[in-house]
């Protein structure tokens, strides 16, 4: 028997070895010079059945009889060039039968041989085509990864049926000794499958994204399974989750940095994660940052691996789920510790007893004005700043929360509020928006069936804010981004003391307030809180960029430990040289 081995092309590699983990075995290969990494990958590896077939069409309807009759995936492999369109008969066959056959086949339009353009294939001949990287670096590896995962998991799902996966090649035909290296494989669960075991001790976070208003249920099952396993439910306002271990999780992500004292202790080894895009920065960072083992529940049922460590998918309603592992750990005696969740809420409270005294700025007005937006009220985010500076408070639980963070773009934060408005015209409505947003949108004002329940709270410093914030690449042009990269100067009365926003929103009947400093907020707050008014009402407030800076600045420095620690890392490095710091890191390197 001759030595394994396989090809040195990692995209390949990837390949063969999610083949063998999803219990891929049959193999039926075309000659060619394009698909060599794949074919020498497996024609010696005993774990695969190899049959060959020169003729492309024969083949692919030879996997149509080898899938229906054992019921299992069967693999296709061919060079490049014409060689793929001849497998289109047979992938219809497939297609509608529901077999579940997966066909594997840039540079493409420069004159090379065998180089066809295979990324867009008929409706009726495959469930799903994915075009594989040639991999450079570890962010190809994992997105390569990830479309492999996904076209062999379509194949079998929902009845099967055929896939797509191009894989192209860099006609390097070095071979490697042994075995393909494993790459990570994610598993799908549906319903009626049993779900893997949790197990105990583990540390987990339950990470929920955009998301509608829970039923009743729903959020019981999550506060009982939080309450079993000790989890921490990390949140923004637009997850609308308010049941057991909910924290809002702007904050305290904010602020942990790996040399901070609480990493180790915080950092969960299980994420479960819900809901849609979430406008959370600073927590989704964090959950990338922590390498954690990820799963996803969802009733699409799709890989979303927004923290590239997802391994189980589960296509399922969430109470479902939730009820399930819950039953699970009180059938196996789990007896919550109630350590880790209570660790995170120590540390949010630590944090927000050293909160300092803001400036006059949108997290300022947002630190102020949460604790007294009306009950049941529905606050809408323009996305980024606005929802950025909101995450950091809380809010009355009763009240709902949205944000367009699905297509995350400026346009749309004011005819969004107004249709829910009129979706709910005895519901006060808030809208949170900066000055580029309104007026990009606030053609929506002069609708003639406004409401009078719609309150516009216009945070306006003249500029594109979430650019030149502290943790933004364009605060390090040192001013350089005002002009065009934030957009300053854009919708500038042409008297200084005039608003284009008064003049516009009174001309169509709101009433219109102002205030330019803390004491104007706090005057006019009570007024623009009212719940009884004849008219929608805006109040402006005229903030200035560097007060916004500094209090966005100020909100990421609260962890004094890690403060002092960096510091001092700073002052080392200005006076140590750096070929003296490189030395120390060897030594300590090898220790």
């Amino acid at each position: 028997m001759q030595a394994i081995k396989h090809a040195h092309e990692r995209n390949a590699r990837i390949v063969v070895s999610l083949l063998k983990q999803h219990g891929v075995k049959n193999i039926i290969v075309s000659p060619g010079s394009t698909n060599l990494p794949v074919v020498v990958s497996v024609q010696h590896d005993p774990y695969f059945h190899v049959y060959s077939c020169v003729d492309e069409r024969s083949a692919a309807y030879m996997a149509c009889g080898m899938a229906a009759t054992t019921g299992e995936p069967v693999a296709l492999s061919c060079t490049g060039a014409t060689a793929s369109r001849n497998y289109l008969p047979g992938l219809t066959e497939a297609y509608y039968r529901k077999l579940p056959v997966i066909a594997g086949d840039w540079n493409i339009g420069q004159l090379l041989p065998q180089t066809l353009d295979r990324r867009i294939v008929q409706n009726d001949v495959a469930l799903v085509s994915v075009d594989l990287p040639v991999i450079k670096d570890e962010t190809d590896a994992l997105y390569c990864n990830r479309l492999v995962n996904q076209a062999i998991l379509e194949s079998i799902r929902h009845g099967g049926g055929p896939v797509h996966i191009n894989l192209p090649t860099v006609y390097d035909n070095t071979m490697d000794p042994g075995p393909v290296p494993v790459s990570r494989c994610i598993r799908r669960y549906m319903p009626s499958d049993p779900f893997p075991e949790i197990g105990s001790h583990r540390n987990i976070v339950i990470h929920i994204g955009a998301h509608i208003r829970f039923s009743k249920e729903a959020e019981q099952s999550i506060s009982d399974f939080a309450d079993r396993y000790d989890a921490v439910v990390l949140c923004d306002h637009t997850s609308n989750y308010h049941g057991h271990n909910r924290l809002l999780g702007t904050l305290t992500t904010d602020n942990l940095h790996s040399g901070s004292a609480q990493w180790d202790a915080l950092k969960p080894d299980l994420v479960i994660s819900m809901g849609e895009i979430s406008g959370d920065y600073p927590t989704t960072n964090y959950l990338k940052a922590v390498h954690a083992e990820t799963w996803r529940v969802s009733l699409d049922g799709e890989l979303r691996d927004r923290f590239d460590g997802l391994t189980k998918v589960f296509e399922c309603d969430t109470e479902e789920f939730f009820k399930r592992y819950a039953a699970f750990g009180e059938q196996n005696g789990n007896t919550p510790v109630n350590r880790y969740f209570a660790q995170w809420e120590q540390y949010d409270e630590s944090l927000r007893r050293s909160l300092p005294d803001l400036p006059y700025s949108g997290r300022w007005i947002a630190e102020q004005t949460a604790k007294r937006i009306p009950e049941k009220s529905i606050m809408h985010f323009a996305i980024l700043n606005a929802l950025r500076s909101w995450n950091y408070f809380e809010l009355n639980p009763s009240i709902r929360c949205y944000c367009n963070t699905g297509g995350f773009g400026i346009d749309g934060a004011l005819s969004t509020t107004f249709g829910s408005a009129l979706a709910e015209p005895n519901t006060l409505h808030f809208v949170v928006i900066g000055d580029l947003a309104f007026f990009y949108d606030m053609n929506s004002l002069g609708n003639r069936d406004m409401m009078a329940n719609i309150r516009i709270l216009l945070v306006n410093n003249g500029i594109g804010d979430e650019m030149r914030m502290p943790y933004s690449t364009g605060f390090r042009l040192h001013g350089e981004e005002l002009p065009y990269v934030c957009a300053q100067g854009h919708y500038r009365a042409q008297n200084a003391f005039d608003s284009l926003a008064k003049a516009w929103c009174e001309a169509l009947g709101f009433k219109y307030m102002s205030a330019s400093s803390k004491q104007e907020y706090l005057e006019r707050l009570p007024e623009f809180l009212t719940t009884q008014s004849d008219s929608p009402i805006i109040l402006e407030c005229h903030t200035t960029p560097d007060d916004d800076s500094q209090a966005g600045g100020a909100l990421q420095l609260l962890d004094q430990d890690y403060v002092n620690k960096k510091k001092l890392k700073d002052a080392i490095k200005n006076v140590v040289p750096d070929s003296m710091l490189r030395t120390a890191k060897t030594i300590l390197s090898r220790k």
